[in-house]
């Protein structure tokens, strides 16, 4: 009598197969063969799992963390303080706003895409304001305006503008010299969630949106979504659930329901003009 022994080969790994014999009889042929078919049938269906659990994960990572998103992106976004005055102000007028010191009368949001660098809409920064917005900061409709920037107490100064997509960037100081350009998605999809993160004066705002594609305003192409906003939001970052920037909050159509937002596509653009040098004064 003496041993037997066989090996078996499956995935990339070898089994050792021993069992005593008398010969080489059929019975051991016929045990090394259901042993082996066991053995497969294991293998196979742990690899399965693990094929599972790897699908599984890809499709959540894919969907994202709106989560995570909030917590990485919220500490990008900054309240922007505004200062508007009439243009052209006699010596009584620029005398008594030094004795009032009243400060900031609006504020917008924007966000850091950059080291000293921050992104918001371009009518936050024009000095036009509504009629409805004149009369509520005590000016006349015919009142030639000019407007100041803050972010963190600090001067902003703007250095690139686009009217058309109205999209402004501004130089600040005080931001984070590691923080890194956004990602930003180039095609959202219809009913795709988004996350709008705004914060006009101290308080921080978040809201659930949903894309309803391309809208035109006033002859313009922009993005709209389904959120709720108000005065203030100009100028805030919308993301996906992956933490790319779907675009810049530009206003509120109240007729429609619809906030619309210049898209990704061109923010994106413009900060590579920016990089390249392109129409760096406003």
């Amino acid at each position: 009598m003496g041993g037997s022994t066989s090996y078996l080969t499956i995935c990339g790994r070898q089994f050792r197969l021993s069992r005593n014999q008398r010969g080489a009889d059929a019975d051991s042929d016929l045990f090394i063969r259901k042993t082996e078919a066991q053995m497969r049938e294991k293998v196979c269906c742990f690899g399965f799992v693990a094929v599972l659990l790897g699908t599984l994960a890809a499709n959540s990572a894919s969907q994202g963390n709106p989560a995570l998103v909030v917590k990485q992106r919220e500490r990008y976004t900054v309240s922007i303080s505004l200062e508007f005055s009439r243009k052209n102000r006699n010596v009584a007028e620029r005398a008594l706003s030094v004795l009032a010191d009243v400060g900031p009368n609006a504020y917008a949001t924007g966000f850091i895409v950059g080291g000293g660098l921050v992104m918001t809409a371009y009518h936050v920064v024009s000095g036009r304001l509504s009629t409805p917005k004149r009369k509520l900061l005590g000016f006349k409709p015919d009142d030639d305006l000019q407007v100041r920037a803050f972010v963190g107490g600090c001067p902003a100064k703007v250095v690139k503008i686009d009217k058309d997509a109205d999209l402004a960037l501004l130089s600040v100081c005080g931001s984070s010299k590691q923080a890194k350009r956004p990602k930003f998605q180039l095609d959202p999809t219809i009913d795709e969630q988004l996350i709008l993160i705004a914060q006009p004066h101290e308080n921080r705002f978040l809201r659930k949106g949903i894309f309803q594609g391309p809208y035109v305003f006033q002859g313009r192409q922009y993005w709209s979504i389904k959120v709720d906003a108000f005065d203030g939001f100009s100028g805030s970052p919308v993301y996906n659930h992956q933490g790319d920037v779907v675009g810049v909050f530009c206003g509120y159509d109240s007729t429609e329901g619809l906030a619309f937002i210049s898209p990704g596509a061109k923010a994106q653009r413009f900060l590579e003009e920016w990089d390249a040098g392109i129409g760096s004064n406003p």
